[in-house]
């Protein structure tokens, strides 16, 4: 086993954090780039990666024999045929952002319910207005689409808010008390039509791709608020920018979008109904912490020789 191995970190990780992947691998080479200036011979360098490898690169990988990506989702890494060869084992950080990104979740539509969102404008206006429509979340219902780490902890919060929660996995098991309604794949328009507010926790692949476009977004209650810190692509953008502006559903709160960063020109920055945060709704210190746990567990198990042992392995069928 080789434990003096190649490490690039292309992740910015505090002082602190760092010294933890030094001390785990006190033999190992260790190499600290910025995510865009990792070139073709740091890839030709590099036998574990932390962080997102750039995929026009990766043909130059010749040594890479471990990817760990910093996000839950793995979308990017997972199409076949990317790696110098099909050996390279793939690991996320599933399990990191259920917390933050939760907590993201409910800080928008505690926003919408409570209209901060038009209330934040009235203060930059200088404008003292009372509205008649800002409302609560006790009692209202609560889609949850994808019952994974992130979709669990968004379930709990509302739960404590008194809220009826609905929730679309794809393997249906045995329901949480926390949950009123599971439902599989097959129950996602009963899901969008009872929902005053819908989450999507889900990761990106083929399957969920588009997986709410016109049809779904006609399927919504008019005054229902859709919220999306899954993934961009999972809603069809050009659909949803017709709803908000015609009135489908009451508004939107995303972190995430087709393309990143969101383009200027984009319909959805100046639309009152829409409440926009750049995919930062991950990002805490302790995320940053909770990834390097992940990452430095593994690495004591590649330097161990005992890579049947790793956690955080990526189904590259499933495409999480």
């Amino acid at each position: 086993m080789n434990q003096a191995p190649n490490i690039l970190v292309a992740h910015e990780l505090g002082d602190q954090l760092i010294a933890r992947i030094a001390e785990t691998a006190p033999k190992a080479s260790l190499r600290m780039k910025g995510r865009q200036d990792v070139d073709a011979a740091d890839m030709a360098w590099a036998e574990i990666f932390f962080g997102w490898p750039p995929r026009r690169l990766l043909k130059e990988a010749s040594r890479l024999g471990w990817v760990h990506l910093p996000s839950a989702g793995a979308d990017g890494y997972t199409d076949g045929g990317i790696y110098a060869h099909p050996g390279v084992i793939l690991t996320n950080s599933s399990g990191v952002f259920g917390i933050p990104l939760a907590d993201h979740a409910f800080s928008m539509m505690l926003a919408f319910s409570r209209t901060l969102h038009t209330y934040i404008r009235f203060q930059q206006e200088k404008h003292w207005e009372k509205l008649p429509d800002s409302g609560e979340l006790y009692g209202k219902t609560l889609g949850i689409i994808g019952l994974g780490d992130i979709g669990t902890e968004v379930a709990l919060r509302a739960k404590a808010f008194g809220m009826e929660i609905w929730a679309l996995k794809r393997r249906i098991a045995t329901k949480p008390d926390y949950i009123d309604q599971l439902v599989g794949p097959a129950g996602l328009r009963d899901l969008l039509e009872v929902s005053d507010y819908v989450a999507i926790a889900l990761p990106l692949t083929d399957e969920t791709r588009k997986l709410i476009g016109e049809k779904e977004l006609r399927c919504m209650q008019s005054h229902a608020v859709l919220i999306n810190v899954g993934r961009g692509p999972i809603i069809d953008e050009a659909a949803l920018i017709r709803a908000l502006q015609e009135g489908w559903l009451r508004g939107a709160g995303l972190d995430v979008f087709e393309e990143e960063p969101l383009p200027k020109t984009s319909p959805l920055w100046d639309m009152p109904n829409v409440v926009i945060t750049p995919h930062s709704g991950g990002v805490t210190p302790e995320s940053d912490r909770r990834t390097t746990e992940i990452f430095c567990h593994n690495l004591k198990r590649w330097l161990e020789g005992r890579r049947d042992e790793m956690t955080n392995l990526v189904d590259m069928q499933a495409g999480y």
